[in-house]
């Protein structure tokens, strides 16, 4: 347990260990970080993995304060008020109530995974986005996204957990402000580890949109075809 302690204290606590660097310098110099871990030069920063993980264990506090102060029912109370405000028929409150009731709860106590899931979808849109040597493989867009996505999990949740516990009705809106900072600051850091003007970052950002539609497009296709393949199958064995 001593040397538990001293690993510890030597990777989260004080102002100078591997935690603090890291996060500093993904804001001023992101490339450092990133583009340093690629080429080995581990010694200074946290590896990817393990500011994933830190980023990971975060969410996992988010989740528990927002499941024990009651602040999700209140989530649930805010977005059953704005459904009556649209004029939604009884039968349509009764069925989106329910559906958010049950993917909400779904979707908490699985946002770690899904969290995980993330990187690799990110990094095959950047991937084909980026398309070419001068640019990272898939592998390194997965690095890239372990720190950038990461990082931006590690900024923002504690104040959506401050948001949680001071005004718990304005939770469901905090997305809305922490969606378009993460797409900046994924631009600011290819920006910075590619070196690239102005111009070419307008038109990668809208490749990568045409890439990203395009692929939801897809998996959404073979999830319905998966869907009534399986529907199929159990008919066809009486199990439904």
């Amino acid at each position: 347990m001593k040397q538990v302690g001293n690993d510890f204290a030597d990777m989260y606590l004080g102002i100078d260990t591997k935690f603090v660097r890291t996060f500093l310098d993904l804001f001023r110099k992101p490339e450092a970080v990133i583009l340093g871990y690629m080429n080995g030069r581990r010694v200074n920063y946290m590896d990817a993995m393990r500011y994933l993980l830190l980023a990971l264990f975060l969410t996992g506090i988010y989740t528990f304060v927002l499941k024990n102060t009651g602040a999700f029912d209140q989530i649930l109370a805010s977005q059953q008020e704005a459904y009556s405000q649209m004029n939604y028929s009884p039968e349509q409150m009764e069925m989106t109530n329910k559906f958010n009731d049950e993917f909400g709860k779904y979707a908490f106590d699985f946002q770690g995974f899904f969290l995980l899931l993330t990187i690799p979808f990110l990094a095959l849109i950047a991937r084909i986005t980026f398309w070419g040597k001068r640019y990272f493989n898939f592998t390194e867009q997965m690095v890239f996204y372990m720190y950038a996505y990461g990082h931006s999990v590690i900024v923002t949740t504690p104040f959506t957990i401050l948001t949680v516990l001071i005004f718990p009705q304005a939770v469901m809106y905090v997305g809305f402000v922490g969606f378009p900072l993460l797409i900046i600051y994924v631009i600011y850091c290819y920006k910075r580890c590619f070196k690239l003007n102005n111009q070419s970052i307008i038109l990668k950002a809208l490749i990568s949109v045409i890439v990203s539609i395009t692929l939801m497009i897809v998996a959404g296709i073979i999830l319905g075809i998966l869907g009534i393949l399986i529907g199929l199958v159990l008919k066809a064995t009486g199990v439904v």
